[in-house]
């Protein structure tokens, strides 16, 4: 989380709303003095007191669990450059909007498992349009326990979750404007989501 009150995201229901949007995650702790990440898709429930995810049974971190872990689920982010702003005499920086989630992964048994796959699955297929969602019946039921041997389930009770909007708050008006005017400008689709942002502080 960035360290500038200007920049905290604190509502707690636009966060586990923009969790549940990008549903894509970094898990990193510490086993045995080393750091660990996995990379992972998460569901968050609507309190948002819970993440479920899968972790592959390969990673350091599906064979040391119940670990305290820091999850962080980024959104988009865009280069600013000073040349955008009114005033003069600046220097580059980023904006970005992210989410920070601490709390115990546990592992689950396998019907929990498979009740976490079967709900990314359903949730994530219905985002491609015109097509009939896959789901985990389609595959025969020695495939599906092999793969399963691949895997392993994991529920997080969330302890805290912070986030962070930078999105230039802490310049005037005119150096906002001219932010989101350059980015908008932008072929880059993570500026456009960047300029909107920044353009909904204005209005």
């Amino acid at each position: 989380m960035h360290p500038t009150p200007v920049f905290h995201w604190d509502s707690q229901a636009e966060l586990v709303a923009f969790v549940g949007r990008r549903a894509f995650a970094t898990v990193c702790a510490t086993i045995d003095d080393a750091l660990v990440a996995a990379q992972v898709p998460v569901l968050i429930d609507a309190a948002g007191t819970e993440l479920q995810l899968h972790l592959s049974r390969a990673n350091p971190l599906a064979h040391a669990l119940p670990r305290q872990v820091l999850v962080m689920v980024a959104g988009p982010d865009a280069y600013v450059s000073p040349d955008w702003y009114a005033e003069q005499h600046q220097v580059p920086t980023w904006n970005y909007v992210s989410v920070e989630i601490r709390g115990e992964l546990v592992a689950t048994d396998e019907a929990q498992l498979v009740e976490i796959l079967r709900r990314q699955s359903a949730l994530f297929e219905a985002r491609i349009a015109d097509k009939a969602p896959w789901t985990l019946d389609k595959l025969p039921p020695a495939t599906l326990a092999a793969k399963l041997r691949g895997i392993v389930g994991a529920t997080l009770q969330i302890k805290s979750m912070r986030g962070t909007q930078k999105l230039s708050q802490n310049k005037t008006a005119a150096d906002r404007a001219g932010v989101a005017s350059a980015l908008g400008a932008s072929p880059r689709a993570e500026d456009l989501e960047i300029a909107g942002l920044v353009r909904a502080l204005r209005s």
